[in-house]
């Protein structure tokens, strides 16, 4: 480093920068001289330049800007596309391995990495639990399931390229009566394969879905009815009533909801206001996988009953997030 750039080895030896520091100075002056060439009079700009940032993420930022105007100032013969933004270097890569999870891998040029990002942002925001403590869920946990939303709400409209003559949609493949004694006889989905009936029933409360029940061979004996999805007027009513998710201490906005049956439809639950909760997927899922119970109380607003153990004594009962902030009313009754 010190023949090529002395002023940052310079400053690394008096102890001016650290190591960090200095090796995002020496790759941001690498990645402008791989776009244009530099003299050694425009190579001590560039890091003179670099080194008045203040983190090494200021510095990769800044060195693509000093890039940027450099091939801009080329030649047009000369120029060629940055690579930040080459759409032909984008690739996806989505397996799923051994237990059944989907890992995936993207490497997309910054115009889809800013819409990817500007998509996820508003949806990747921390929730405070029903008492108040922060959101435990670290930025991770949180952006992936920003992307379950984004998901659920492409495939829920209308606009969207066709598939196999049809919309896109899951598919939810179940045991018939005669099929489910028999060994294997699960619940799968059409891509992924295998799923607990527990989920199968989260999935069955609001998503999209063609719900195909089979016998024990796989030939399939019905096809799910479409009653089973709320119709924009129950939707429409839920939201008034819930104002969002219902889960204490949410209150996320009603569009990124579930309409969850608090009766299940498989076991003859009715698609019908009385029996249905607005939940964001996050609180749908702890209904379903947390041990959280949901029941609607004498005055038609939902009810929460927190998780507890066999034999404790059962926990207060506890009102939706729109009614803890509209009434003090102790009770349901």
């Amino acid at each position: 480093m010190a023949p090529v750039l002395p002023a940052l080895t310079t400053a690394q030896r008096l102890g001016g920068i650290g190591i960090e520091f200095a090796d995002a100075v020496g790759r941001g002056v690498t990645h402008v001289e791989s776009r244009a060439p530099l003299s050694e009079e425009e190579r001590a700009i560039v890091v003179t330049k670099l080194m008045v940032q203040t983190t090494p993420a200021e510095v990769a930022a800044r060195a693509r800007a000093i890039a940027l105007d450099r091939i801009a100032a080329l030649p047009v013969e000369q120029r060629a596309v940055p690579v930040a933004e080459d759409t032909t270097l984008n690739e996806m890569t989505v397996v799923q391995n051994g237990e059944g999870r989907f890992e995936a891998t993207l490497d997309l040029d910054v115009t889809t990495g800013e819409e990817l990002c500007a998509a996820l942002d508003p949806l990747c925001r921390p929730v405070p639990l029903p008492d108040g403590s922060p959101d435990p869920r670290p930025i991770s946990v949180r952006r992936a399931e920003a992307i379950g939303q984004v998901l659920r709400t492409y495939l829920s409209q209308s606009r969207r390229p066709m598939s196999g003559g049809v919309l896109p949609h899951v598919t939810l493949i179940r045991p018939g009566v005669a099929a489910a004694g028999g060994d294997e006889a699960v619940d799968r989905l059409g891509f992924a394969g295998p799923v607990s009936t527990v989920t199968a029933e989260l999935i069955a409360c609001d998503a999209t879905l063609t719900s195909v029940v089979v016998d024990h061979s796989g030939v399939p004996l019905d096809v799910g009815r479409a009653e089973r999805l709320f119709t924009p007027a129950i939707r429409k009513a839920l939201g008034v009533r819930d104002g969002g998710c219902a889960h204490p201490g949410c209150g996320r906005p009603v569009s990124w909801c579930d309409a969850h049956h608090i009766q299940p439809w498989s076991e003859g639950g009715e698609t019908s206001l009385d029996n249905g909760v607005l939940l964001c997927r996050l609180h749908h899922g702890l209904i379903h996988h947390g041990g959280w119970q949901v029941y609607l109380g004498r005055d038609r607003h939902p009810w929460f009953i927190p998780p507890h153990e066999l034999g404790e004594p059962e926990p207060a009962h506890v009102r939706s997030h729109a009614r803890r902030t509209m009434t003090d009313l102790p009770v349901a009754a």
